[in-house]
């Protein structure tokens, strides 16, 4: 009979729920840094910006955005939201230009001009404003850094304010003097051959002189008082490093040595971006290095310790990776689901050469913890631009993954986790063989309520791709349904869906290649038909490929979201909104009102509101999906008015269940049931 009552399953009246969605970018929830997103080519800056005598950092990534760390205590933190009102184009440099006690910023314009944001702040309270969108120099002209260099500034000449030097792509140095005085600059062309130096070099491999975009410094090695030159060059795996033999006043530099520093020579794919800095206060100078070649998505931030003096330095390599993060290397694709069965959210990353990276929870169910490393990778054969989406695929109790791959197949993975260890097996599916379109992007979803999984496929084009299981989940039979068909992101389509808003029906986020979330909204319960609500949901923008999962992470009823991106890390948004029944009703309501179930899906709890015209005997009870009972929350007289049930499903497995609502009061008997669908 109750097997009979769920497949006629009977939609309750819906009760009004009051939801407001506030959803706050939060990159320290898991740890510190570890929902920072990423870094995958860091032109990077360390300076005192606050004038607390320790050094913050500015990034700017592949994403375009320059990225805040502010150090406190010794410890590099993001704020996302600390912008100091500065627009960035392809490179930046700060430093106290007007010699006025706080730094301004360089940077350049679209057309490679150089501008200037002056600091009309303090040391301490730093506010810049756009002075010059592009300077001049005193012929009128305005000054150029070609867009993919790195320029610099420094007092070649001894006399007490700061030149401007940038690194040509022919492997010269243009220098444009400061002839102003060290509180008025005013810039004056020199040369586009800077100490006669010409870089042509290239790995060993290459037979022949080559020469690119550079990134160029100049410190004092071994503090001897004069200024000597490091360059990173696009075509060179380590750093040139080129001594001053010449005086404070008259440099005389020339080219000593391609593979810096002998004792630890970098290596990396090229283009390496030097800055030397008393990172760690010990007063002995240390070398940071970003590489910022195309292709360094991992192992791109160099830490290089000066175990020696300044004027006799040794230094030694800490780390290729200066600020611990989850980072699976770029293009990264996110699913989360309780994949060991202990309660909590565990993640897990795929990245676009086909790593999936396994994230456990090391925290609780409510406090999330993850790990800057993962606890294993699956290398994934033939695999490229890899998306992921976790669901039960095989109606065994357990998340699975489907990840989809550049070329459009769809490779299954069945859960074979033991003793807590998280672990994947490829199994054979029936949408092996199909071609969903390049990059595509599965998403496992019931989009019909019926209890069986569907399958929404995204792909380079835009577009969705709907579908429908007419089988089961155990031997699925998919057609595709073609009235699904108003879905077009632009590029890379990546789909998730959820009841974000608590109302019943499914939302649609899709991602794409420019990170910007589209959101669509289910006609109707059960329905394939989706209408567009806002092409910027929440005002999410990434600038790079974005990648939506929805989950309720921290336990607390309502829908967070962790997105996937270009750099390929995670961000995180918490849910800071409200989810509540309305303030107001009636104590003795003319009709009964049973709402749905929230949160839904859910892990591990969820709440049922319902309200009575009168006293009555209630029976709350829960069965799963072949019709047995799990669990009755209630079965006894109640009053009329409002009441709510709660049903902890902790020792629950994830799955599909049904809620059975039944009221016998003088009016009669009334029964209702819904569907829920728990998570973990």
């Amino acid at each position: 009979m109750v097997r009979n009552l769920i497949s006629t399953i009977l939609f309750c009246f819906p009760f009004p729920v009051l939801y407001s969605q506030e959803f706050i970018h939060d990159p320290h929830a898991f740890g510190t840094n570890i929902a920072a997103g990423g870094i995958d080519q860091p032109r990077f800056q360390f300076v005192d910006i606050d004038g607390d005598n320790d050094q913050d950092l500015f990034i700017l990534d592949r994403d375009e955005r320059l990225w805040f760390y502010r150090s406190a205590g010794g410890t590099l933190k993001l704020e996302p939201e600390t912008t100091f009102d500065l627009k960035a184009g392809s490179w930046f440099h700060f430093l106290d230009i007007d010699h006025d006690g706080d730094v301004d910023c360089f940077t350049n314009g679209s057309f490679s001009e150089v501008s200037l944001y002056t600091n009309t702040g303090t040391s301490s309270i730093p506010q810049f404003q756009l002075t010059s969108a592009a300077l001049l120099d005193t012929s009128g002209i305005e000054l150029f850094s070609e867009r993919f260099s790195i320029p610099t500034f420094a007092d070649i000449d001894g006399d007490g304010d700061d030149d401007f030097f940038s690194g040509g792509s022919i492997g010269s140095i243009t220098f444009f003097k400061n002839i102003g005085t060290p509180n008025i600059p005013q810039f004056t062309f020199i040369t586009s051959s800077f100490g006669g130096i010409n870089i042509q070099g290239g790995p060993g491999s290459i037979h022949k002189a080559m020469h690119g975009a550079s990134g160029i410094e100049f410190f004092d090695a071994d503090s001897n008082g004069v200024l000597d030159l490091f360059w990173g060059d696009y075509f060179n795996p380590s750093l040139y490093f080129l001594y001053n033999k010449g005086t404070k006043q008259n440099a005389n530099i020339s080219l000593v040595d391609s593979t810096y520093p002998n004792e630890a020579v970098i290596q990396s794919y090229g283009f390496n971006i030097p800055q030397h800095v008393d990172i760690d206060a010990d007063g002995a100078v240390d070398m940071m290095v970003g590489s910022v070649f195309p292709s360094t998505e991992v192992d791109n931030f160099f830490f290089y310790k000066n175990a020696g003096t300044n004027a006799v330095p040794l230094y030694v390599l800490q780390t290729k990776n200066f600020l611990p993060m989850i980072d699976a290397g770029s293009r990264s694709s996110v699913a989360a689901a309780d994949f060991d069965g202990d309660g909590d959210v565990d993640l897990v990353i795929a990245s676009a050469f086909g790593t999936v990276q396994i994230h456990d929870n090391t925290g609780t169910k409510s406090a999330p913890q993850f790990q800057a490393q993962p606890q294993s990778t699956i290398m994934l054969e033939n695999n490229f631009y890899a998306t992921v989406s976790a669901g039960d695929v095989n109606s065994d109790g357990t998340m699975d993954l489907m990840i989809g791959n550049f070329d459009g197949r769809i490779s299954t993975f069945a859960n074979t986790t033991t003793d807590g260890v998280i672990s994947f097996a490829k199994i054979l599916f029936p949408l092996d063989q199909y071609d969903a379109g390049q990059n595509s992007a599965p998403c496992i979803v019931d989009i019909d309520n019926n209890g069986t999984n569907d399958l929404l496929v995204g792909s380079s084009g835009g577009q969705v791709v709907l579908f429908k299981n007419s089988g089961t989940n155990a031997s699925p039979i998919y057609t595709v349904d073609l009235s699904f068909t108003n879905i077009d992101v632009g590029n890379d389509a990546i789909p998730f869906t959820a009841d974000i808003d608590n109302d019943g029906s499914l939302d649609l986020l899709i991602g794409n290649s420019d990170g910007i979330l589209y959101h669509y909204r289910q006609s109707k319960s059960s329905s394939s038909t989706f209408e567009v609500v806002t092409d910027k949901f929440q005002n999410i923008a990434l600038t790079t490929q974005a990648s939506p999962c929805v989950i309720d992470i921290d336990n607390d009823g309502d829908n967070d979201i962790i997105l996937g991106n270009g750099k390929g890390g995670i961000f995180y948004y918490r849910n800071a909104g409200t989810l509540s029944s309305p303030t107001t009703h009636r104590a003795a309501p003319s009709d009964l009102e049973v709402s749905y179930n929230y949160p839904n899906p859910f892990n591990p709890s969820t709440t049922i509101v319902f309200s009575l015209p009168e006293d009555g005997l209630v029976s709350i009870e829960i069965f799963d999906i072949l019709g047995r009972s799990v669990e009755t929350l209630t079965n006894g007289n109640m009053k009329s008015g409002k009441h709510s049930a709660m049903w902890n499903a902790t020792n629950a497995r994830t799955g599909t269940y049904f809620c059975h609502f039944v009221v016998n009061n003088k009016e009669g008997r009334r029964e209702f049931t819904h569907r829920m669908s728990l998570i973990k």
